[in-house]
Parts: structure tokens; sequence; C-alpha cells
């Protein structure tokens, strides 16, 4: 499947942020952002873009930045120097989008740690959006465990810069070896995050999951494998029970691992997974996205 071309977007600070973007075949209807996982970048929405796209819907991935292409000078990939300015990023992609596409609704769509990314923005920047999309939310983490929660704290105070590989972590040993081969053959992919970045994130993110579910009162749509080892299924099911949203679903796949048959993939899609569950995993958001045409109501939280 073709790839998009790797685009740059200036934020309010001057820094360059690449995304992708795979224009709408028909005329367009929405505006859907996708935001990546822990480590990853915009690729890893190469195989579901484009068919989004064929559906009426503009569809935009932005490498975080820190990820991807959006690499800062002078620092390693996977160090993100100011984390506040690090989420300030997608507030500035989402008003420009909002600038390129008035009058037409826009979504978020996040895949793992990129689906609490989008329930933290959906929280704090409520007037800007008008749906969530959540594959596989990074709700449980090992991150959020004390012992791991202590070892990043000490960490950071010593050497913030260290980096810890998440793929040799023996949480990580019920994976799947082929899914690690890959991830870790993608010369774009982040294989060491920093103990500066992951503390960040278990400060700034996954410690507010339930505050920030409750403010929200946009619709939103939950997918989750339920064969899914990397994010295990309890967490979307927590944070269902946690939205104040009165639109709300949970989409269950039973033999569904974390990349929902290769739907979410920085590669091709392998053989042994079949199209026809690729495409239900697809359909199932265009269908949602079609439905959800008004503006949902956000109560704002304060940061």
């Amino acid at each position: 499947m073709k790839d998009a071309n790797v685009l740059k977007f200036t934020a309010t600070d001057g820094f360059n942020l690449a995304y992708r973007c795979w224009n709408s075949t028909k005329p367009v209807k929405r505006a859907v952002v996708c935001i990546h996982g822990i480590g990853d970048y915009s690729g890893w929405f190469r195989n579901t873009g484009p068919e989004l796209a064929k559906d009426g819907n503009q569809v935009y991935a932005l490498d975080l930045r820190g990820f991807g292409n959006s690499r800062e000078e002078g620092l390693p990939r996977g160090y993100v120097g100011d984390f506040d300015r690090h989420l300030q990023d997608i507030d500035d992609f989402v008003v420009y989008l909002r600038e390129r596409h008035k009058r037409k609704k826009l979504h978020l769509f996040g895949h793992s740690l990129g689906g609490v990314y989008a329930l933290w923005y959906a929280a704090n920047h409520p007037e800007t959006i008008d749906g969530l999309v959540l594959a596989a939310p990074a709700v449980t983490s090992s991150l959020g465990n004390r012992k791991n929660a202590l070892i990043l704290v000490l960490a950071n105070t010593i050497t913030p810069k260290k980096t810890h590989n998440p793929y040799s972590s023996p949480s990580d040993k019920n994976r799947d070896p082929e899914e690690i081969k890959i991830m870790l053959e993608d010369p774009l992919e982040t294989p060491h995050l920093t103990v500066n970045y992951l503390l960040n994130v278990k400060k700034r993110l996954l410690r507010d999951v339930s505050s920030n579910a409750s403010f929200i009162q946009a619709p939103v749509l939950i997918l989750q494998g339920e064969a899914d080892t990397t994010v295990l299924p309890t967490g979307a099911k927590q944070l269902y029970s946690k939205l104040n949203s009165k639109d709300k679903k949970l989409e269950l796949f039973a033999d569904a691992g974390h990349w929902f048959y290769d739907a979410l993939c920085p590669a091709c899609p392998r053989a042994k997974y079949s199209p026809a569950k690729r495409e239900q995993f697809i359909v199932i958001v265009k269908d949602w996205l079609k439905k959800h045409q008004g503006k949902g109501k956000i109560n704002c939280r304060v940061q």
C-alpha cells in the first residue's frame, strides 16, 4: 500500500513537526487527527489512513516531538526537552487543522499511549474536537506500578537522558516476537526511551487517566483486542466505565492483538491475518465517524 508523503508543520515555537496526510478521495466531510503510541510514529497509521480517506475523511498523523521525523536537534530520539511544549504541539497541530477545515468536524484517533494523549487533550482543550476514537488505550501500564515509578524518579534525578528499552523488559515476554522484530527493524521506531520522557508520561498522562475521563462528554469509541498482551483489555473496560460521555461505545475483538490484525502497524499487513478481519476493524471506525456529525459537549478540566 502506498504510504503518504511526509510533510512539515511549524509549531508556535518555530520547531518543524513531521506529519503524514492521506487525502480524502471524496468531498471532505471531516478531519481525523491520529496520535501514535509510545516510541512509535505516524507510519503506524499507514494501513488504516488510506482506508479512512476513501470515506470522506481527511486523515492526518503527527510525529510527536522527539519521535519519528520530529527529532529535536542535539537530543536523542525518545527524549523530549520540555514535556509541556511536547503537549502544546498537539494543540498547535489541531488548531492549524481547524483553520484548514473550517465548518468540518474534527476527531482524534489515538492508538495505545496515543489514546491517553487524546484523552488528555480532550479534557484540556474541549472546544477544538468533536469526538474520540481510542484503539487499545494504554490505561494499564507497567509504568504505573509503584516500584517502576520509584526507579524512574531516582534515574531521572541522576541521568535523565539515560535510555530504557521496553522491548527487552521481562514484562514483554508474552509479546509476539515477530512484532518486536518489526519494530526494532524500523529506522523511525524509537526502541530506547529516556527515563525523563517515561517519568513525564507517568506524571502527566497515566496518573490522570480517570480524572481526564470524568471530564469527557463528547462521543467516544473505544476499540480493544481481547488477545492484546501489550495493553490489557481490563484497562479499556475501566476507562469505559469512567467516561462521563453519554455517547460511548466499547468494541471488543475476541482474537485481536495490539495491532488489530495489522490495521495499525508500521509495515505491510502480514499474510497470517485475514483481510476480512482487518476490514471489520476499519469499517467499525468508518461507520462510527459517519454517525457522529454533531458536535459533542466536553467540560474543560483545570490543569
